[in-house]
């Protein structure tokens, strides 16, 4: 399993390529919103790493976070990024400004919470996104 570190390592580079990723077309907003997913999802992992928690599904997950009283106040911010995302792959939407702002707010409510919970620096709040790239030490490589 992936360990803490891991997680936040592809958390932090998926906030950057979606940062960095063009913004001028609906389709390109879409995958820069399921990117921003995919970094937050790495987070509630990082968090549930520390005590070598480990979810084996979406539907897991958001269930477990559901009934976990530390992401209460960004229970809806995750679900709000998943149902982005997933009409962003799935469905025919086009996606614009307002629905990549309200994404990047979720993520950012996500972030906080669980840099604040981990004790470490949060990325967004740092004068670049790009403080933390250094992959961690480990045989496995994950995505």
């Amino acid at each position: 399993m992936p360990t803490q570190s891991e997680h936040l390592y592809k958390a932090t580079n998926n906030k950057i390529v979606a940062d960095e990723m063009s913004r001028k077309t609906p389709t390109s907003i879409g995958w820069a919103i399921t990117i921003l997913f995919y970094s937050a999802l790495h987070y509630v992992e990082a968090y549930n790493a520390k005590f070598n928690y480990h979810f084996h599904g979406h539907t897991q997950l958001i269930n477990d976070m559901g009934r976990n009283p530390v992401f209460s106040t960004v229970f809806d911010n995750y679900q709000e990024l998943s149902s982005l995302s997933w009409n962003a792959r799935y469905r025919p939407r086009r996606y614009g400004d307002t629905e990549l702002k309200e994404a990047i707010e979720s993520h950012a409510a996500i972030c906080a919470l669980v840099c604040t919970k981990l004790g470490i620096r949060n990325p967004d709040q740092a004068k670049t996104s790009r403080a933390i790239v250094v992959p961690p030490s480990s045989s496995q490589n994950s995505n």
